[in-house]
């Protein structure tokens, strides 16, 4: 009986374990560089950047078809990842803010289409989280986008950790629902510590680690323990993954506001749009 309970027990973890592997390795392998390499790439030259996550957006798709698990649902994820690097270098250069937004939005409208065709157990939990953060540089366009998409881009962050409960990079963006959500509806700073923990608890990449420190390092900063923020903040520098972004945040704090200000500032959500830039979303 015993024999036949422990038979039990690693037949069930063996499909819990295989309960996620909807998606290829290769796009597994994809995504998980770029998680790191991202990181790298934000102290690059613009032009470099421009052509480095074109390139490696063209090398994935390419060989995506005699690799992929599910192809549509590979190609959502593949195609969000590289699309979002390239919107937080170049939205507003030359001019390209209504054309890069409208691809974040048909993206968005894709991958949520992908999600609704398929049961929960045939979702990644990188399908998930992915869907999630496009969606947030989409509604980040405006305070009615925000208000419409808000309670969406939460629950796709929750079915990620769901399906993989050691899922990082979930637990940032989930943090990042919680800071800047009030706390009547379901936010705060103690839940986003609480994820930002997680996050860090379960970061195996370096690119993980990398987001964590600057979650924990900058909450701290918002309730006034600099000490702490200065010694996260020097935990992400000693990854060594490039400085351009973390002296940023330095100059940030030594100003007196915290990175998190800075990027609600950046996003521009409270500046009012023309008409003619409004869409659905927006009114």
């Amino acid at each position: 009986m015993k024999r036949l309970f422990l038979l039990f027990i690693i037949l069930l973890s063996h499909s819990l374990i295989h309960a996620n592997n909807v998606i290829s390795d290769y796009t597994t392998e994809k995504i998980e560089s770029f998680i790191t390499y991202r990181v790298v790439l934000k102290s690059e030259k613009d032009d470099f950047v421009y052509e480095e996550i074109k390139r490696l957006e063209e090398e994935a798709l390419q060989n995506l078809s005699e690799n992929a698990i599910d192809f549509e649902q590979e190609e959502c994820i593949l195609k969000s990842v590289y699309l979002m690097e390239f919107y937080e270098h170049f939205l507003n250069s030359s001019g390209n803010q209504k054309e890069l937004r409208d691809k974040i939005k048909n993206q968005m409208k894709k991958n949520i289409a992908c999600i609704d065709k398929r049961k929960e157990s045939q979702i990644s939990d990188w399908m998930y989280l992915f869907t999630g953060d496009i969606t947030a540089y989409y509604m980040t366009r405006s305070v009615a986008a925000t208000l419409l998409h808000g309670f969406k881009l939460k629950g796709f962050y929750e079915k990620s950790i769901k399906r993989n409960p050691k899922r990082s990079c979930a637990y940032i963006s989930l943090g990042n629902w919680c800071f800047y959500a009030p706390g009547i509806v379901g936010g705060g700073k103690g839940k986003a510590k609480k994820n930002y923990e997680s996050a860090l608890k379960n970061a195996e990449l370096p690119g993980e680690q990398y987001l964590s420190y600057i979650a924990i390092s900058q909450l701290n900063y918002e309730n006034k323990n600099k000490k702490a923020a200065e010694e996260y903040l020097q935990k992400a520098v000693d990854l060594n993954l490039g400085r351009k972004d973390l002296d940023l945040i330095a100059r940030c704090n030594k100003k007196g506001y915290s990175y998190f200000q800075y990027l609600r500032n950046r996003s521009g959500i409270d500046v009012e749009m023309s008409e003619d830039e409004k869409d659905e979303d927006d009114r």
